[in-house]
């Protein structure tokens, strides 16, 4: 944990490196005073190393990257550990009780809607078991015995028609001009049509498209859940996929991607398009389950319908 080195100036150099902490570094006179500011910093760290904030970098690299990539949510699973750590503060998991929990949801619920307050809550029950079991740290799950907050109720059915009208007609007021605007649409059309998430469809290529079979690759590395799965594609979205791939024949464009907005952009545009359609309640997430549904009213099955989502648990999916 600790590194101690002489110096050319024959002053004495000690470094302590420790995974999820910037590198503590100082340079003394004696070795005794290095190895006296080691230890101590070591046994600071030690009384701090099982809280939210120290293991939440830890966290986020072993669970939520892979081969050196985020998956899928990273940044939203970031965001809730920092609320977490902001009321938990330095107070370390094996010290957390079903009552601190209970107080948590009460505040919390204060600020946020019953469904950001859920996720949280089953964030901070995930985070416990993994310090628990991966970490070696005496704690358990302090927030089963608490009553989570109550599922946000299913959107209703979106008006795709009128927020496609607004999109193409509100042009002027969307970032990246006419082909900011293009881009724009497509993407709805296609998160509208293949049930497909933003990020997915922000790194679609031409090389991901079998139009002989109809369908999307999407690889391990390109799926929330880390898992490779083929989205299938309705005519419409056949077509707007050769559109937009014409031109881009030649082995240079295989893996270019077709789209160069930003997933901010991307749910600004589809917001401002909402709101100037005077549609509440809806974000660009819901064309993702308003597919979905229509999915399963055409008749397709549990198992079918989690192929073509990418759904790991079939709770959420239902």
């Amino acid at each position: 944990m600790a590194t101690i080195r002489k110096l050319p100036s024959g002053k004495w150099n000690a470094q302590i490196r420790i995974k999820g902490h910037p590198t503590q570094t100082k340079t003394f006179f004696t070795i005794e005073e290095a190895e006296k500011w080691s230890s101590d910093c070591e046994e600071k760290f030690k009384k701090s190393e099982s809280t939210i904030k120290a293991l939440s970098p830890v966290y986020l690299e072993e669970v939520l990257t892979k081969n050196g990539k985020p998956r899928g949510g990273y940044d939203s699973i970031r965001n809730r550990l920092v609320n977490l750590d902001r009321f938990f503060g330095s107070t370390p998991l094996e010290k957390m009780t079903s009552e601190n929990v209970a107080t948590y949801k009460i505040e919390r619920l204060k600020q946020a809607a019953n469904g950001t307050v859920r996720l949280e809550l089953q964030l901070l029950s995930r985070f416990l078991r993994w310090a628990a079991s991966e970490k070696g740290v005496a704690c358990h799950d302090v927030v089963k015995p608490v009553r989570l907050p109550e599922a946000g109720k299913p959107r209703d059915k979106m008006q795709y028609q009128m927020i496609l009208e607004r999109v193409e007609t509100c042009r002027s007021k969307l970032s990246g001009g006419l082909q900011g605007m293009s881009e724009a649409k497509a993407i709805i059309i296609l998160a509208w049509e293949t049930a497909m998430r933003r990020g997915e469809i922000l790194a679609l290529t031409p090389a991901m498209i079998d139009f002989r079979q109809r369908v999307i690759h999407l690889s391990e590395h390109q799926t929330k859940n880390a898992e490779a799965r083929d989205v299938p594609l309705s005519s419409a979205a056949l077509d707007l996929l050769k559109s937009l791939c014409e031109g881009k024949e030649e082995e240079r464009y295989r893996h270019t991607k077709l789209f160069t907005l930003r997933p901010y952009s991307v749910s600004q545009a589809f917001r401002r398009a909402c709101r100037e359609s005077r549609i509440e309640g809806v974000c660009f997430h819901s064309l993702r389950h308003t597919c979905i549904t229509r999915y399963a009213e055409k008749g397709l099955n549990t198992i079918q319908l989690q192929c073509i989502s990418g759904h790991k648990d079939i709770t959420m999916l239902a």
